[in-house]
């Protein structure tokens, strides 16, 4: 059994804005964390004061991702500063590796163009041709500065594919770089998806992966089995507790999924409060909803993001197999078709790690 580290990243922090007085790993992005020399300052205050035992500089590619999506100028100048404000994004592979000289984190992840949420695959194809060159010729530069700046830093590299004919082809386009693991986002994936991009990253001999923005319960349990299994080491992360805590969203402690707890929400008062967090302990969803706004918002920050490394520590515990596993999810009250697909996903994952990854996808499909 490989028994790897599974760690959960806090995204999304500001000095003045955590969820906890020491957390175990960060993750923090070039363009909010590294644009300025008052922002590496700022940066660097907050990392000294939570004593993370890890952090990762994402590059920042959701900042691209959302941009894009909001109509925002967006160039990619090296001889420009690094520019990120309400109307343009400047940011070349230069900005990043010289972020990463400078903040000194333990992984660092190269600049990537994010493929968009599209579902019809003639337009995936389409997007991913659209995206392709950015992201093999930037891979290069972040290698190369990789080597100059920071090679003490470990690299991971984007990865940025609806399937994995486009993985082939990207891979096969970035012969010679040298990294220590990938980064993926998992947005245009389904369970499977995710289980059968692992797997073949397993194959091609990765031994770390990071898992870019969410904290779905589901999601969780895969990396939780994949570091058990597969990996040295898998991490994912989320801005989940913070973004929530914004719209009085509770977060569920058993299955993640949110309870608007707000003033204009009425609340039966024999709904007993079961959270073992130290936030909830002894108060009632009435005390939580009868905060003031500040105060609510910043209570729930806590428990959201405490609920989430408690599940990340129990699923983790938990996949010693996948009756084990099984058994945690459905406990914790996750939806019954759903545990059955991903247990059945997972066992089958095991079975054929070391088989033609067609196999795999074959029965996926």
């Amino acid at each position: 059994m490989i028994m790897g580290s599974l760690v959960n990243f806090l995204a999304g922090a500001e000095l003045n804005v955590l969820p906890a007085r020491h957390v175990n790993a960060m993750l923090i992005n070039v363009p909010d964390d590294a644009c300025s020399d008052s922002a590496i300052d700022s940066t660097r205050r907050m990392l000294e004061a939570v004593r993370a035992r890890y952090t990762m500089l994402d590059s920042g590619g959701f900042q691209l991702h959302v941009g894009e999506h909001d109509g925002k100028k967006i160039t990619f100048d090296e001889d420009r500063p690094l520019i990120r404000n309400k109307s343009e994004i400047n940011i070349a592979p230069v900005h990043v590796m010289k972020a990463a000289a400078i903040i000194r984190p333990n992984i660092i992840v190269g600049l990537d163009f994010p493929i968009k949420k599209i579902s019809e695959p003639s337009e995936q194809k389409l997007e991913f041709m659209r995206k392709l060159g950015f992201n093999v010729v930037w891979t290069k530069e972040c290698f190369d500065l990789w080597k100059k700046l920071c090679s003490d830093v470990q690299f991971f590299v984007p990865i940025q594919c609806y399937d994995l004919d486009q993985l082939d082809q990207f891979i096969s386009m970035i012969v010679g770089v040298e990294y220590d693991g990938f980064s993926m986002p998992v947005r245009n994936l389904t369970d499977k998806g995710i289980i059968l991009f692992l797997v073949r990253f397993y194959q091609m001999g990765i031994r770390q992966v990071h898992i870019l923005g969410t904290s779905k319960i589901r999601v969780i349990a895969i990396t939780a089995y994949m570091a058990r299994h597969f990996f040295d080491w898998v991490s994912f992360d989320a801005t989940t507790w913070r973004k929530w805590a914004e719209y009085s969203l509770y977060m569920n402690p058993h299955n993640l999924l949110q309870e608007r707890i707000a003033p204009d929400v009425k609340i039966d008062a024999s709904i007993s409060m079961d959270c073992e967090c130290p936030f909830c302990r002894g108060k009632t969803f009435t005390f939580i909803k009868n905060l003031p706004d500040t105060d609510r918002t910043a209570f729930l920050r806590g428990h959201n993001w405490w609920v989430i490394e408690k599940a990340t520590q129990d699923l983790y515990q938990s996949a010693s197999n996948v009756i084990a596993l099984e058994r945690c999810l459905r406990a914790r009250g996750v939806e019954s078709r759903a545990v059955d697909d991903l247990c059945n996903a997972l066992s089958l994952a095991d079975s054929l790690k070391d088989s033609d990854i067609r196999v795999l996808q074959g029965l996926f499909k």
